[in-house]
């Protein structure tokens, strides 16, 4: 239309310019635009990182990390962390340097575990980060030399250097309460809220489960067998949606589903170590139906009191009956959500998200030496046996827990 415009007065070749000029002036500021995009980083850094800033604290990210998803053009980039330290440069250049001792720290993931693929020369004063959010189980330490390599942990187990949950809970002034060691939780008597209650009474069938993760070794699936079983004699079962029952979600709205259906949502973990707590019980809590938690954690340090079951405390026809007894006693359902007075669970870190924890550590704490047994620490005192090769097992044992510790309940 441009190009139209007032033809009359214009020549063809005025017009050509013209539209030239004017595409490419279009061009450029989409250009800025998107550039706006790139630039803005996790630790607000330039686009061109400068390397002669002394006051900054270079991270090199040796090889996939978890928070890799917003890694951009060699820079991790998230927004609105609001970091108490902003000083922060992530980067997966290597050659960021003229040599990659000059970084402050490097993060390796459990692919490191497994790998040789290391750093040939070690500055004295780098440190280097362990990180992972799998299972101990899933990714054991063997090798000998994992032990004395790192200085500092950075995962889910809650005596990590840096502790990196799958969610926190907070209180309604909106500090975090757990997941901690030990948390002083309190209790409430009121009654829960009306819009609560109106999608509580709403719910028709009794527990969904989503799973991807067929046959675990964790005999989570032997234990749901028997519960199925036992709350079959009440009139109930477990719808179970996701790649192991080859069957969806109605229109794939899995959370909706589960919101407007459900009382119970099966939150089990697929291997059993400690602090070993997923998103899975988020599931639960975000759609108001209550999790049936099974791992091995201490879920005292995780979650409310009264906000969710633990199966491996339970016979499976208690938990049945248990689950059967909510259903046919809306009161009695209603006490599971009394927690949403007093607490929040999100998987939003807000200003404390496990990167600003990393940033403040590196200018903060001076600990420098290497964790001596940390195969020993990671893996647990019984987990070197997760190491051995399939010769030292048979059908039986090759199993994530003692099984007394199910089967002498059946």
């Amino acid at each position: 239309m441009v190009c139209l415009f007032n033809i009359t007065k214009y020549s063809t070749k005025s017009l050509f310019y013209f539209c030239i000029c004017f595409l490419l002036y279009v061009w450029f500021i989409s250009y800025l635009l998107k550039l706006g995009d790139d630039i803005t980083s996790i630790f607000t850094i330039t686009q061109e990182i400068d390397t002669k800033a002394k006051w900054n604290k270079y991270i090199l990210i040796w090889t996939n990390f978890y928070y890799y998803p917003q890694i951009k053009k060699d820079k991790l980039l998230l927004r609105n962390l609001n970091c108490s330290n902003s000083n922060c440069v992530l980067t997966k250049n290597k050659a960021l340097f003229d040599d990659y001792t000059r970084f402050d720290a490097i993060i390796f993931n459990d692919d490191i575990l497994i790998s040789k693929d290391r750093p040939l020369i070690r500055n004295h004063r780098q440190i280097y980060i362990f990180n992972t959010l799998e299972s101990s189980y899933s990714v054991p330490a063997c090798e000998v030399y994992n032990d004395g390599f790192f200085n500092w942990t950075f995962t889910y187990r809650l005596d990590s250097d840096i502790v990196s949950s799958y969610f926190v809970v907070r209180n309604l002034k909106g500090a975090i309460v757990a997941p901690r060691v030990s948390v002083k939780w309190h209790t409430s008597s009121g009654p829960i809220a009306k819009r609560i209650r109106a999608i509580l009474r709403g719910k028709r069938k009794a527990a969904a489960w989503l799973v991807s993760h067929c046959k675990a070794d964790s005999l989570r699936d032997e234990y749901l067998t028997r519960l199925q079983e036992h709350l079959f004699n009440f009139g109930l079962k477990i719808d179970v949606y996701g790649k192991c029952s080859h069957v969806s979600c109605p229109d794939d709205h899995c959370g909706q589903t589960i919101k407007k259906n459900y009382y119970f949502y099966i939150a089990f973990e697929n291997s059993l170590s400690e602090d070993y707590v997923t998103e899975k019980v988020l599931h639960g809590y975000n759609n108001y139906a209550v999790p049936i938690v099974y791992g091995g954690a201490n879920y005292s340090r995780f979650l409310p009191p009264s906000s969710y079951i633990n199966a491996r405390e339970m016979h499976p026809y208690n938990l049945a009956f248990a689950m059967y007894e909510a259903i046919q006693t809306p009161a009695l359902y209603e006490k599971y959500f009394k927690w949403t007075n007093l607490y929040t669970i999100s998987s939003d870190f807000k200003s404390n998200h496990p990167l600003c924890k990393l940033c403040y550590e590196l200018n903060h704490n001076q600990k420098r030496s290497s964790k001596e047994y940390f195969r020993k620490w990671w893996n647990g005192l019984n987990g070197m046996k997760w190491c051995l090769s399939n010769e030292y097992w048979t059908e039986a044992s090759n199993v994530n827990i003692d099984a007394r510790h199910i089967f002498n309940l059946y």
